[in-house]
């Protein structure tokens, strides 16, 4: 046998344990079985540099922190919340994309019955109504100031953004975003029409009216 698979074997088998522990020995909390064996994993990670018991030792410190919470509050969806808590720490330490995504997702349920749980609907409620309220009527952020714009140009390429938004009816963003106008305003003068294409992700059309400013505002 391998020595990685036998560690691993290892394991599995005293994580299978601690899982006994947990739902058939009612000597003790379910909760402090999970640290007490999240505790003997971490020990096995730190003192005997078994770097995979680390994992292990966060599933069951995540999920006994939940179980913990649950009893305390007395609502069972913290165990989920937990165990998601403790996916995402085992995927974050073992480089595992997958489970700290699995992990997220775990927790976020957890917290969508938790709502409910608690009845808390309500407040949920106005929280998104209030978060999209902010997200629909917040001001687009100013582009940002460039230092070669002292020429006139970013004047004039604001204000062609506006009338162009203007005339198609749509948002001065949609025509150029902020991110767009400040770096075309941070290119060097003369600019290169590559890079004022370049700036507006290969769209011709619009780097040829932005090049045409240019040539309006050298000749001012």
């Amino acid at each position: 046998m391998k020595e990685e698979t036998r560690v691993h074997l290892g394991l599995l088998l005293a994580g299978l344990g601690v899982l006994y522990l947990i739902w058939f020995v009612p000597g003790l909390p379910a909760w402090l079985w999970a640290l007490l064996g999240a505790a003997l994993f971490f020990a096995l990670a730190r003192l005997r540099g078994v770097a995979a018991a680390a994992g292990y030792g966060a599933l069951f410190l995540g999920w006994g922190l939940g179980a913990l919470a649950a009893d305390l509050a007395g609502l069972q969806s913290l165990k989920l919340v937990g165990g998601g808590l403790g996916l995402f720490l085992w995927g974050r330490l073992e480089a595992v994309e997958w489970a700290a995504w699995a992990g997220t997702a775990l927790a976020l349920a957890g917290l969508l019955v938790f709502v409910w749980e608690a009845s808390l609907g309500g407040w949920l409620a106005l929280a998104l109504l209030a978060a999209g309220l902010y997200l629909a009527l917040r001001e687009p952020p100013a582009p940002p100031a460039a230092e070669a714009a002292d020429d006139g140009f970013l004047a004039g390429l604001l204000g062609w953004r506006n009338e162009e938004a203007r005339r198609r009816g749509v948002l001065n963003t949609t025509v150029l975003s902020d991110e767009e106008v400040g770096c075309l305003a941070a290119l060097p003068r003369p600019p290169d029409p590559a890079a004022v294409a370049a700036c507006l992700g290969g769209d011709e059309e619009r780097a040829r009216r932005v090049m045409a400013l240019l040539e309006g505002a050298k000749e001012r």
